[in-house]
This record gives structure tokens, sequence and C-alpha cells, in this order.
């Protein structure tokens, strides 16, 4: 009597710890990156039959959580054939008091796993994936015969324009597309493939565009989009301001945006990079990150990317920036990056001022695998940015000597908006991507005479007004991507503090 009730005290125990593994994983937040997490169906427990989940999942016990015995496979509390309850020395009013007591242990049994199916919700996480326009931000190699994978030139190549993949100047990754034009009566234009289009629904282009200084008199870059039918032929009309918008501005990285209703007869769209015949980009226009998207096809509240300088001085710090693209109302921002631990330490991660603005964001970042930086940044409660902003600055130093380095963000990274937030959706980029940093050993002494003097001063104002490249980078003294009038005022305070220090030690000039 003794062990038949302390048998069915184990298996209320058994139920209760059941119970509370059950509803604990309620209680617990799931981190962003994950995917899908697990859901428990009820039935496995309301059927009491799953008998390896009992074991491999929630732990082993003596009385098996579907009430099979372990020993004779029959159901517990069961009446079983085989000897009478008098052939073991049990008195039959014990006998009939036990069973009563099991019934009641089974009936407390069937009411606490009933509350247990009621307390099981299943937890899915929603992930979208944001599909990109092929190679939109000119990532992949030039062809064999010198196009562009998901590009095409729709005019006939002349002497007065031309285009380029570089890496000189980029948005983000390692590479964007330069159109030149130096004549003011021929045009250049390169369109994407062909994306399919719903007739009626709105699409809106975007691509990050760059018009570098000394451009001409008539410096002008343009975007368009528009629609064509199974032919072909073009079935929207051309509208400034709307599916054709010009940049003027030069010297800064600009989002421009055009937009266009799909009309009946529409089939597909396409997105271009044009210089017209009234433009010109003598010193190149460039451009990056191309998007094409349609709110009634796939929200897309923004994707993220990762900026690094073409080159720092080996005694710097490498900043590499997480941006968002094209945000719309996001909260949080995730994801990891991966690099080479041999050659670069992490320094420092922080949030940035522009996901900072209107209240400090939280960051949560890890290191714990060698090579790989594990990041969350996050808006208050009721708070996002939008547009194209910074999100996260994380600082490296660089070990050794090495002459390059690279960094990826990996294809897990991602974004959730408000309504992802509370609805545990993420949406994520499809594709990893990288971006390379030289790391330059070079002195202020630009011309390599041995000397910091007025040649140096020289050598820098000749090249003022250029972006850095592989060819010009140590005349950018300061290291801020542009060959300037602060490269030049950086070179003179250092030649006239120079002089000042050697003239108060007795020196003369």
């Amino acid at each position: 009597m003794r062990n038949s009730k302390l048998k069915q005290l184990g298996r209320m125990g058994s139920i209760a710890a059941l119970a509370v593994l059950l509803v604990l994983p309620s209680l617990m937040v799931v981190p962003a990156p994950t995917i899908q997490a697990s859901a428990i169906d009820k039935d496995m427990f309301t059927d009491g039959q799953n008998s390896e989940l009992g074991e491999s999942q929630l732990g082993t016990s003596e009385e098996p959580i579907g009430g099979v015995d372990s020993e004779t496979g029959g159901n517990a509390g069961e009446v079983k054939e085989g000897p009478s309850v008098e052939s073991e020395g049990i008195e039959p009013d014990e006998a009939v008091a036990e069973q009563d007591d099991a019934q009641a242990v089974e009936d407390q049994e069937a009411e606490l796993l009933a509350g247990i199916g009621d307390q099981i919700e299943t937890v899915t996480q929603t992930v979208y994936s944001v599909e990109p326009l092929l190679n939109n931000g000119f990532e992949q190699p030039v062809n064999a015969d010198g196009t562009i994978p998901g590009w095409s030139m729709f005019f006939a190549p002349n002497d007065g324009t031309s285009y380029e993949i570089t890496q000189d100047v980029r948005y983000y990754g390692n590479s964007s597309l330069k159109l030149v034009d130096k004549s003011n009566t021929l045009p250049i234009y390169l369109q994407s493939d062909p994306r399919d289009v719903t007739p009626g629904y709105t699409y809106n282009g975007s691509a990050m565009m760059y018009i570098a200084p000394n451009a001409g008199n008539a410096a002008g870059a343009s975007l368009v989009l528009r629609f064509y039918d199974a032919t072909g032929k073009q079935v929207n009309q051309d509208k400034d301001g709307e599916n054709i918008v010009h940049l003027r501005q030069v010297g800064a990285w600009t989002r421009v945006t055009v937009t266009g209703t799909a009309p009946a007869n529409a089939v597909y769209a396409r997105v271009a990079a044009s210089i017209s015949n009234y433009f010109t980009a003598e010193s190149g226009a460039f451009y990056d990150d191309f998007t094409l998207t349609s709110p009634q096809e796939q929200k897309a509240p923004g994707t993220l990317h990762l900026q690094m300088p073409t080159g720092i001085l080996a005694n710097q710090t490498l900043e590499a920036r997480i941006l968002l693209s094209r945000g719309i109302d996001v909260q949080t921002a995730f994801g990891s990056l991966a690099y080479d631990p041999a050659v670069l330490e992490v320094a420092g991660v922080a949030a940035a001022n522009d996901f900072n603005a209107g209240g400090p964001a939280t960051v949560e970042w890890s290191n714990d695998d060698p090579g790989v930086l594990k990041f969350e940044v996050s808006r208050p409660v009721g708070s996002s940015v939008s547009e194209d902003k910074q999100v996260l600055s994380v600082k490296f130093k660089v070990l050794g000597n090495t002459e390059r380095v690279d960094v990826t963000l990996q294809e897990d990274s991602g974004v959730q908006d408000t309504d992802g937030v509370q609805n545990n959706k993420i949406y994520i980029s499809p594709e990893a991507e990288s971006a390379s940093t030289y790391i330059r050993r070079a002195s202020l002494d630009v011309n390599g005479d041995g000397k910091i003097d007025l040649y140096d001063v020289m050598a820098v104002a000749k090249l003022a007004g250029q972006m850095v490249n592989n060819d010009n980078w140590k005349y950018d003294v300061n290291n801020d991507g542009k060959i300037d009038q602060a490269d030049i005022e950086m070179l003179t305070n250092t030649i006239l503090t120079k002089l000042l220090d050697e003239n108060e030690g007795g020196h003369s000039l």
C-alpha cells in the first residue's frame, strides 16, 4: 500500500514537472535570427503515446508519461490479468481502497494533462527573403565579353561615353557602376534585365548615385523606370519627376527614387542608369544599390548593407558600418559579420547616431565564435527609423602587416519593422555581402622624396577635387575618401608646426 501510494505521488510529480517544462517555453523570448521555433503538438500528450519525446526531450522518470508501465507494457492503473490480490498478501478491503486511490490519481492526471494541452502554443517566426535585382550592387565579375551580368547597353558605344565596374568609389560592398559622358550631345543608357510586373501595381525603383567633382559645366545623371509589353515595346509615357529623375548634386551619395504604375498591357519593367545628351559627367557618375519593388507584391521594410573605406593608414582603426537601405519603420536590425581573427580584432561595437536619434538604441553583440560577430540593435518600443540610415558601427584593430582585410555581412542578416516585432516576422537578405579595405603605409611625404615640404603641398593641390582610388590614395592625407582643401591644410599646418618647433629650439629657418 505504501509503495503504491509512493508510485502514485511519483507519477503526479512527473506530470507536474512536465507541466512546468511545457509552460516554461511560452515565457522565453525567441531570438530574432531564429527562423522556425519548433512547436510541440499537444496531441502527443493527450494521447499519451510519445514515449520517445518523454525520454529524450523532457527527461526520464520511473513512471512513463503516457501511463504505460515500463516493465509490463500495460497501462498504469489498468486492472491486469494475473494473480488475485489475495495471493499477494493484500486484504480485499485494502485492494479496493488502493484501486479507488489509483482511479483518483488517473482522474487528476487527465485533468492536469488537459490543462497542459490548453497551455501549449505554436511559436512561429515568419521569414521573408527580400529578393534584389540581379547584380544590383555590381559585385559580380564582368563577363568574358566585357558585358555586365544583369545589365545591357541600350545605345551603341561611342567615343564620348563609357562605362565600367569600379572599386575606387562605392557606396557599399566592393564595387559600383561608373558612367562617363564627356559630350553634351551623346547619351549613355545602361538598363537592368527585365523584371516581371503585374498590371495596375505601383512600382518604385531607386539607386544610390554619386557625381564626382569636375564633372563638367552641365554635370548631371539620371535614373529611369520604364514598362514594356510582350514584344519589348515601351508602354508607359516618360514624365520627369516620376519615372525619370535627374540628379545634379555633385560630391555626395544620394538616394534617387523613380515610380510608376504598370499599364494594363505591361509584362515587365526595367530600371536604367543614364546620362542624357543634355548632361555631362566627365569625371564619372557612380551608381550602387539598385532596387525595384512594389508594396503590393512584397513587403520590403529595408535591407542591410556593409560599408567600409577603400583604405586606411596602418595605425588607424578600421570602421565597418552596417547600413539600412530604404528602411520603412524599422525597429530592429540583426545579423553577423565574418572576418579573419588572425588579422582583425574587435575593438568596439556601438549603435550609430542615426539609430540613436529620438532615444538610445539597445545593442547586444557577442564574439564567442572566433571570426564571427553577432549583433542585434533595437530602437525603443514604439519608435523606428526609415530611409537610408547607419545602424551600427563596428571598430576593428588591424593585426600584423597585412595589406588587405575582408569582412562579410552574412546572409542571415536582416530587419524587423514595428509590425514584424509584434508579430514575429523578419526580413533577411538571401545572400552574403563582402567588403575589403586596403591597409596603407604611407606618410605625409606624398611625393616620396624623404621630406615633408611645400612640394608635397603642391602635389596634393594638383589633384584637389578628385575622388580617392587605388592610384592616388596617398594624396588623401586625412583619409576621408577625397582629395581636397582639407588635405592641403593638414599638410600646410604640419609643415608650419614643424618650422615653429625648430625655430623655438634655436634652429634657423
